[in-house]
């Protein structure tokens, strides 16, 4: 991860409110994470990750105005170091291929989380 002092950055985004709240409450539990900020579509999460420079986006792929597929893309032009997730009720492999070919570090499953998260914010970031 990180220095053992200082917590991840993180931009969370998800259109529905109940959602977004889960993530958070989830990662600040974690006591890793530092939210710096929210996001319920994907324009929201470019402007978000411009003003904050956080270490990490996490999206979800539906939104409205911006996909999180497509905030990806353009973070990834912006930010090249920038750690991605990319979090969905869908499922499938080429999914996950999609997703890391437009520039996110990795996906998760709604259906895995709160597990499959934090496996997948380790690997990214190790």
């Amino acid at each position: 991860m990180k220095d053992s002092d200082r917590k991840i950055r993180v931009v969370v985004a998800d259109d529905s409110r109940t959602a977004l709240n889960a993530v958070c409450a989830y990662l600040e539990f974690e006591g890793l994470f530092e939210i710096v900020g929210t996001a319920s579509d994907g324009l929201a999460v470019l402007h978000q990750a411009e003003r904050l420079r956080p270490d990490l986006v996490l999206t979800d792929l539906s939104m409205p105005q911006m996909t999180g597929l497509e905030a990806a893309t353009q973070l990834r032009k912006s930010f090249p170091g920038l750690r991605i997730l990319i979090f969905t009720e869908l499922n499938g492999a080429s999914l996950r291929t999609v997703c890391l070919q437009c520039g996110a570090d990795g996906f998760v499953q709604k259906s895995q989380m709160p597990e499959g998260l934090m496996e997948e914010v380790r690997r990214v970031f190790s």
